[in-house]
């Protein structure tokens, strides 16, 4: 007999069943807690995102017909480079699950993600990624280039709040994980599968890259953005591309003082000129009156041109300002690298223009507006054997400062020519002007400073000649105009295709083309136009043949302007860091190698002198091109013994030293 309960106590009995629905929603809220991304894997997003942010603003300045389209194609390497992260993560995870591992993909996610914070900024200034050789240097002298980070971090003060807020906040929260992990899986199956999956989103990723290419319709702006990549960054960190297809190349030993064979010239002393060489910073072709007469810059430097020589197609070797200086020097092609290894103390100094000049009695000064401490600027003219250097530290009036970086460059008039007036010997006098460098301000008394960053830009390009004006006066009131070789030029252009006035990272003809002018009434025909290819090699062995000496044994990799050059000269080029782009111009023909993505891009500058049509190199053309491109490269490198802790002191002021292939220095009142 069966005992029937109430129903009271039914309805309680079926209250304390499970119930099937809820079991069902917990189960699905346990797999989606399985497959929810970890907490190193949402800072990783918030890493993606911020690369993602600095390539859409790009391409919204290009205004594309279809930014979906274009943005898919350029982030498509950041995609897979943040994919392939997490999937070495999972890999740890199946390993060997647990907090310690979860705190190794924390540190990994986090070091990953602060490169692309950094990246986002860097990438919306210049228009390439930020590279592991330009990391190596900031990190490397932070306390030198702070004060450039503090001034770009200024004029960027929105961007600045935002990454602030976005960096606290991810601190925060790694901070919290890094010392309370979530709890991990301990079932390795699980981190197998994920694995697995996720290996799968890749091999899907690699099969949709040809799509997204075939419908891209930016040119070469996607081929630059698709190259910064972090993915493209980290290879050439650990690699440099293609090098087996220079093999044998050696690197070279730099002449040193005496080791030059030249023939003097013979006359005294005293009948020889004297010669005043000033680089120009940041100086495009295309910015002045010369290469562009209705902007009117350069009203000064185009009277210097009309009273003696201009060489209008003349192009650097490496866009880089110390570089500039060595080529400018030594006519000896520049280092590709970014260090300093020129300014390492030296047990001879190396042949150049001071050098070679001081054979017959020549003083030898160089004198600029900019930081002394920048680059170790004092080791380097001491081991190109100045007599005297003197930078913006030596005024000693903070007054005079400009920017992080440059001064009034008015201000150096009158010291240099109390150097160059003390002696009644011969002079060779470099000067080194400064406003024209970023972030473009001029001195108050010259007027109000623009406001657009292009405008600013060519305000400061008028200073920069009203200085050469001021200059040739005081050559005029100290008699000194005629029996004066004064040399002008360019260290390097910049390009307003990035951030108005910020680029020289893509070696644009802006970046890359520069003025060149040579003015010395009485003795060289006034108004030729050299229109034949120039470089920055040519300055020494031009005005060395000016002056007289026989350079026929010299062994320069420049030569003298002044003959006449064929038309299809190849002059090579590149950016400061390794792995830039790299390659020549000859004539009209302009080839641009990009290492990663191991690309060679031609262009005829007569039919497309905005370089914005390139072409692909066939893959036979793009093999030979590339290995003497690299040739090039490799036999530019020099090889020294890195000594630690070489000390030295320096024109009177300037304390010295080195360790390894850097160099640095201090200022002594």
């Amino acid at each position: 007999m069966s005992l029937k309960l109430p129903s009271w106590l039914q309805l309680g009995k079926k209250q304390t069943e499970p119930d099937r629905s809820l079991s069902r929603r917990g189960r699905y809220r346990k797999v989606l807690k399985l497959w929810m991304p970890r907490t190193e894997t949402l800072i990783l997003l918030i890493g993606l995102a911020c690369t993602v942010l600095g390539k859409l603003v790009i391409i919204q300045r290009q205004k594309p017909p279809s930014l979906f389209t274009e943005l898919a194609q350029v982030v498509f390497p950041d995609v897979l480079f943040f994919t392939a992260i997490v999937l070495v993560i999972s890999c740890l995870y199946m390993l060997k699950p647990g907090n310690s591992t979860a705190r190794c993909a924390l540190v990994i996610a986090a070091l990953v993600s602060a490169w692309s914070v950094l990246n986002l900024g860097w990438l919306i200034k210049s228009g390439v990624q930020l590279q592991p050789g330009i990391l190596r240097v900031l990190i490397r002298d932070f306390a030198e280039l702070w004060p450039l980070v503090q001034t770009h971090l200024a004029s960027s003060l929105k961007w600045v709040i935002l990454l602030g807020m976005i960096i606290l906040g991810v601190c925060a929260y790694f901070l919290w994980r890094f010392f309370r992990p979530g709890k991990v899986i301990a079932v390795r199956i699980h981190h197998a599968r994920r694995s697995a999956w996720i290996a799968l989103a890749i091999i899907v990723l690699l099969l949709a890259q040809p799509v997204l290419r075939s419908n891209t319709n930016l040119g070469f702006v996607s081929e630059v953005l698709g190259f910064s990549s972090h993915w493209y960054a980290l290879v050439s960190l650990v690699a440099n591309p293609r090098e087996d297809q220079c093999p044998g190349v050696q690197t070279r030993n730099i002449p040193q003082v005496g080791q030059r064979q030249v023939v003097v010239p013979k006359c005294p002393s005293n009948q020889l000129p004297n010669v005043v060489l000033v680089l120009l910073e940041s100086f495009s072709y295309s910015a002045t009156s010369l290469g562009n007469p209705e902007l009117g810059t350069t009203p000064h430097l185009a009277r210097l041109a009309r009273e003696g020589v201009e060489f209008r197609l003349t192009r650097v070797p490496v866009a880089h300002t110390t570089q500039a200086f060595w080529a400018t020097l030594t006519s000896t092609t520049p280092v590709i690298q970014a260090d300093y290894v020129e300014a390492i103390p030296a047990d001879q100094p190396y042949e150049g223009l001071p050098s070679l000049l001081a054979r017959v009695g020549y003083r030898s000064g160089f004198f600029e507006m900019a930081k002394g401490t920048f680059e170790c600027a004092p080791g380097f003219f001491s081991n190109l054997d100045f007599d005297w250097a003197w930078f913006r530290e030596n005024l000693e009036d903070p007054s005079a400062h400009i920017g992080y970086m440059s001064g009034d460059d008015c201000r150096m008039l009158k010291p240099a020519f109390e150097w160059a007036l003390k002696d009644s010997q011969p002079f060779f006098l470099m000067m080194m002007t400064s406003i024209s460098h970023d972030p473009y301000e001029v001195p108050a008394w010259f007027g109000e400073t623009k406001q657009k960053p292009y405008e600013k830009y060519l305000q400061t390009v008028r200073y920069t000649d009203y200085f050469l004006e001021q200059l040739s006066q005081t050559l005029k009131d100290h008699g000194l105009e005629k029996n004066t070789i004064l040399c002008v030029l360019g260290d390097h252009g910049t390009s307003s295709r990035v951030q108005a006035g910020k680029g020289r990272w893509i070696p644009y003809e802006e970046v890359i083309r520069v003025p060149w002018v040579i003015h010395w009434p009485g003795y060289i025909k006034t108004g030729e136009v050299i229109d034949w290819p120039c470089s920055q090699l040519d300055v020494t062995p031009t005005i060395l043949k000016l002056i007289g000496f026989d350079i026929n044994e010299a062994g320069f990799d420049g030569k003298d302007a002044f003959i006449h050059s064929e038309p299809n000269r190849r002059l090579y080029f590149s950016s400061w860091y390794r792995n830039s782009p790299i390659g020549f111009v000859e004539g009209s023909r302009k080839v641009v190698y990009w290492p990663w993505p191991d690309k060679v891009f031609e262009y005829d500058l007569d039919t497309d002198p905005k370089e914005e049509n390139p072409k692909i190199a066939s893959p036979d053309e793009a093999k030979r091109i590339k290995r003497d491109i690299l040739v090039w490269q490799k036999k530019s490198q020099i090889e020294i013994e890195a000594r630690r802790c070489t000390e030295r002191f320096l024109f009177s002021h300037w304390q010295t030293f080195s360790t390894g292939r850097s160099a640095w220095a201090y200022y002594v009142p």
